[in-house]
């Protein structure tokens, strides 16, 4: 009995705004005393139609009072259950990370705020700086990586931090890598024991020993002589194809083009001398210290 009364008054609540609220016109003090009389009848029924109908959905909403609070409430106890299934939980992970201190994650937590700032910050450089600032950007993922493998790392109020600053590390990564020069250049620090043959050869480096020489002519200003290089010393590792070519003591145009790092083909000399005739009358001709363009289209 008390669904199909439920049932009367919710169509009642869906039928009346229809048919009756929708058509009811409100007049003002000045129209309501021109209206006719039947007009005024007509306005007198559509305003109890439309307070019978905002009584009648009032009734409703009265009586679904009770039950909407014992929903309420069911709803609370188990949002309680929830949470204190979830506190025991974290305090459970908390006692096996060591006992990590409420101090401690707020700490913790201003440092991952501080990595979000710089991420921030590296965002917005241009390509240029981006990659003139790679070593530090390098150390500042060394930095994140080991933070994640912190104990404290593991609580599980950072894994949706955690998640974010992936995507954005990863993001950063790949941003610096996009904005790497075709040319540019790494360091080497020499160890005891090291030969320009040995340190070609690493995978790092070239995987490749027989390309010494690459080594030894973009560090001539401290290499004097290519089989005596010392520990501590910091040699330069040309990556990718450079542009330009500073003439060293006894180089030729040939010379240079058959360098690997240039065409890796002496007969390709007049491509050089043609893209530098406002400095080169003769071919044969070239100087140390001269800056030539090295053409790579």
């Amino acid at each position: 009995m008390k669904t199909k009364k439920y049932f009367i008054i919710s169509l009642l609540i869906i039928l009346i705004p229809v048919f009756l609220y929708a058509d009811v016109r409100y007049y003002s003090d000045e129209e309501y005393k021109d209206l006719s009389k039947k007009e005024l009848l007509t306005y007198w029924e559509d305003l109890e139609n439309e307070l019978m109908m905002w009584q009648t959905r009032e009734a409703a909403a009265r009586e679904a009072i009770p039950v909407n609070e014992a929903k309420i409430a069911e709803l609370k106890q188990k949002i309680q259950a929830v949470d204190n299934a979830y506190e025991n939980l974290y305090a459970r992970i908390n006692e096996a990370l060591g006992g990590i201190t409420q101090d401690e994650i707020v700490e913790f937590q201003s440092q991952l705020d501080n990595i979000e700032a710089r991420l921030d910050y590296y965002g917005k450089m241009p390509d240029s700086e981006l990659y003139k600032n790679k070593d530090e950007i390098l150390a500042f993922i060394d930095n994140y990586d080991n933070l994640k493998n912190q104990n404290i790392a593991k609580v599980p109020k950072f894994r949706s931090d955690f998640e974010e600053l992936d995507r954005r590390i990863a993001k950063l990564s790949d941003d610096l890598e996009s904005a790497k020069p075709k040319y540019y250049e790494d360091t080497h620090v020499v160890v005891k024991g090291e030969c320009l043959w040995f340190i070609s050869g690493y995978e790092h480096i070239y995987n490749d020993p027989t390309k010494w020489g690459i080594i030894y002519r973009a560090n001539r200003d401290q290499i004097k002589d290519p089989d005596l290089i010392y520990p501590d010393q910091v040699f330069k590792i040309p990556r990718g194809l450079p542009t330009t070519w500073k003439v060293y003591k006894g180089e030729c145009l040939w010379t240079i083009s058959s360098y690997p790092e240039i065409y890796n083909n002496p007969f390709n000399w007049p491509r050089i001398f043609h893209a530098n005739t406002d400095q080169i009358k003769d071919p044969d001709l070239i100087y140390p210290n001269q800056i030539l363009r090295i053409p790579r289209d």
